[in-house]
């Protein structure tokens, strides 16, 4: 469009189209400069009316504050203990301290308003003596406005209490609770002006009262005097008065009334000095377009020329290069920006005709490339498909493993070695998992048929040998026997390899004190709290609580019985009991005591017969008088459930299991009771058992000290049955 605007003789000629873009730079800049002129003199003319109108709202705001601290401070000052006390040589030395702390108070006055008396005063005479300051404004009619403030802080018009005095303002209020006086604070306006009027740049503040008196001003000749600028021009809160001739120049005025009193608050600056700026921003643009307007023309004589020509030059290069020329000759003889420009075509040139070539070849590979990686895409999506679902194969074969068929194998794939590998090394694995399976099976059946047949056999000579003979060593032979018989059991539960897949309801009550009757407890007592039913393998659980009320009675009483002359009571766990004539075996190869020599309980146990032991209503045994001696301290163990964390525990009120100890206990063949009779595996047995049940086992101390088992996360089956709290 802006071609078509443009004479067919401008748009063909590059030389014409320079000069008139000079031109019509040249023209935009001189636009430019006048608009920007014409708006910075608008910009500078707003910010320079609101800048005084805000100096003057602030410096009234500052002078406002000041007002409010002075009377506040006169408030104070009346309200004193001093004042209050009435002495006059305190208030005088109060007055004093005042003059001195506060540098806005000049001068301070203890009056009498009845008698129109000064009773004390203090201060800078310099400023005025206390007669010529009340007798200025007047007696009367100061003491009568002290009077009428009845508290409130009244200020004085300024004055020059004596000829060549400082001018000053007065500050009275009245003293509470005591009639007729006042005080009065004298405020030096010299001071005051130099101390809380702020400099602004090439202007000052002038406040004036409601009569147009100067009160405050930078200019100490000022002070006093009738301002020239009348109070009339002050209409609103806040403004600004523009142009005012107040001496030999006009000067601009921004205004501000104060609020704490009657008085306007002004700042003025000469106006050449406030529009300043708009003056130096004319002359530069002027000189701007001055500059502008010499190098246009300088420019279309030298590189304007130049450039037409080496243009005319680089487009006649171009048009051969468009036509497909790539072998055109190019001046490379100039060594300005030109001839950096003319050997970057030529480099062009050279480069455009090698990327082609480059171009064709590269694409024929990118063809090539692009069929491999689809290739290479589909095959990684085979191989990903078939991991898949030789992983789920090999998984379907480890969860039967896992479930108990250990026959299960691995069929290794052939297409991952990392997968083939995975199966042989599994598949070895659950063979050698399977033979050592096979292995404990056979020590399961070693321990517990042809083993145990011979242990029976040689128990019964012992005790056969014991009939017949009298020998120190007979009953430590049947310890010993005995001891091999409850390692066998220990060894038999250990060798348990298995999880419990099939619960029954069982009651704690009822199989803790089936299990206390298994156990040789001695002086012990059985304490059960609660009842509630769980599940759980009945035979195993009743292993937990044997071993762990063996562990107590063991390791948790200072008395133990004593076995008498006629008999020895043994725990169900292959324990045996000695009579006075004769064993019989069953055709299992097990003892059976004859009719004279053994009764045998309801749980049975065998016991010993005659006069040896009594038996109650529960099949639970009592020793007789004659069979059994009781220690006088057995250990109490206690039986209960453990309400929220859903299991139960087993405590005792023995010596307990040092915490360095704890872990120790728990691992097999570990005994501190060796010479005793102790194997180790009772406590590894109550572990492997919760282990099988999936139930927790914490190993702490009771409440009085003793060993606590707690056995957590066990399934609650039903409702707790009404047994309560019993003992045994």
């Amino acid at each position: 469009m802006t071609r078509r605007l443009l004479p067919r003789f401008v748009r063909k000629r590059y030389a014409v189209k320079f000069a008139l873009a000079l031109g019509l730079v040249t023209l935009a800049i001189a636009a430019v400069g006048g608009y920007s002129y014409l708006h910075a003199n608008e910009v500078i003319g707003e910010e320079t009316r609101d800048g005084l109108v805000t100096n003057a709202e602030i410096q009234a705001q500052n002078l406002d504050e000041w007002l409010t601290r002075m009377e506040v401070q006169m408030r104070s000052i009346s309200e004193s203990a001093a004042f209050q006390s009435g002495d006059d040589r305190d208030i005088n030395l109060y007055l004093w301290s005042v003059v001195e702390r506060d540098r806005d108070i000049d001068a301070a006055y203890y009056i009498d308003t009845r008698n129109e008396t000064v009773l004390t005063s203090t201060g800078s005479a310099s400023v005025a003596s206390a007669e010529s300051v009340t007798t200025y404004y007047g007696r009367q009619e100061f003491t009568a406005l002290a009077q009428q403030s009845h508290g409130d802080v009244v200020i004085s018009d300024p004055f020059r209490p004596s000829e060549g005095a400082a001018p000053v303002l007065l500050f009275a209020t009245t003293i509470p609770e005591r009639p007729n006086r006042a005080v009065i604070a004298v405020a030096n306006l010299r001071d005051i002006s130099e101390t809380h009027l702020h400099d602004i740049n090439a202007g000052r503040f002038v406040v004036v009262d409601a009569a147009g008196t100067v009160v405050l001003a930078e200019d100490e000749s000022r002070l006093l005097e009738t301002d020239a600028l009348e109070t009339t021009r002050y209409d609103s809160a806040s403004g600004f008065v523009p142009g005012q001739s107040l001496g030999d120049s006009k000067t601009e005025v921004g205004f501000a009334r104060m609020e704490a009193h009657d008085w306007v608050v002004t700042s003025r600056v000469p106006t050449g000095e406030a529009y300043a700026l708009r003056t130096d921003i004319l002359t530069q643009i002027l000189a701007t377009l001055f500059v502008v307007g010499a190098g246009a023309a300088l420019l279309a004589a030298t590189i304007g020329r130049d450039t037409v020509d080496a243009v005319r030059t680089l487009g006649s290069s171009a048009r051969e290069l468009t036509d497909g020329n790539l072998d055109v000759a190019i001046d490379r003889d100039r060594e300005d920006e030109f001839g950096d420009l003319y050997e970057a075509f030529d480099v062009m040139r050279v480069s455009l005709r090698d990327q082609i070539l480059d171009a064709e070849r590269a694409r024929e590979e990118a063809e090539s490339a692009r069929r491999e990686a689809w290739d290479e895409k589909e095959a990684s999506e085979r191989r990903r498909r078939h991991l898949e679902r030789t992983a789920e194969a090999y998984g379907e074969v480890m969860r039967a493993c896992a479930d108990g068929d250990l026959a299960e194998r691995i069929d290794p794939d052939e297409e991952s070695e990392a997968m083939a590998e995975v199966a042989r090394s599994f598949n070895e694995m659950m063979a050698d998992v399977q033979e050592r399976n096979e292995q404990l099976r056979t020590v399961s059946n070693v321990l517990s048929h042809d083993l145990r047949n011979p242990l029976n056999v040689a128990v019964g000579r012992a005790e056969l040998l014991a009939d017949e003979t009298e020998s120190d060593h007979v009953e430590p032979l049947v310890e010993s026997l005995d001891r091999i018989d409850a390692i066998i059991d220990d060894a038999l539960v250990l060798a348990l390899q298995r999880r419990v897949e099939d619960t029954l309801p069982v009651a704690l009550s009822d199989v803790a004190r089936r299990s206390w009757t298994h156990v040789d407890t001695g002086g012990a007592t059985l304490v059960v709290d609660e009842n509630p039913r769980f599940a759980a393998d009945p035979d195993l659980a009743a292993h937990v609580f044997e071993n762990l009320f063996r562990n107590s009675v063991e390791h948790g009483s200072t008395g133990s019985r004593i076995p008498s002359d006629d008999a020895v009571e043994h725990g169900s766990t292959g324990n045996r009991t000695v009579s006075g004539d004769a064993v019989e075996h069953d055709s299992t190869g097990s003892r059976i005591p004859s009719d004279d020599a053994v009764e045998h309980g309801s749980t049975g146990n065998r016991t010993v017969s005659g006069d040896a032991v009594e038996h109650d209503s529960t099949g639970s045994r009592i020793p007789s008088d004659d069979a059994v001696e009781h220690g006088d301290d057995g250990v109490t163990v206690t039986v209960g459930a453990l309400g929220d964390a859903r299991g139960f525990y087993v405590e005792d009120d023995g010596p307990g299991i040092p915490e360095s100890d704890r872990a120790s206990v728990l691992e097999p063949g570990y005994t501190t009771n060796r010479a005793g009779g102790g194997t180790g595996f009772g406590l590894p047995i109550v572990l492997q058992v919760a282990d099988a049940h999936g139930w927790d086992l914490t190993l702490c101390e009771s409440a009085s000290g003793g060993a606590r088992f707690e056995l957590s996360d066990v399934e609650r089956v039903g409702r707790d049955t009404d047994d309560a709290a019993s003992l045994v």
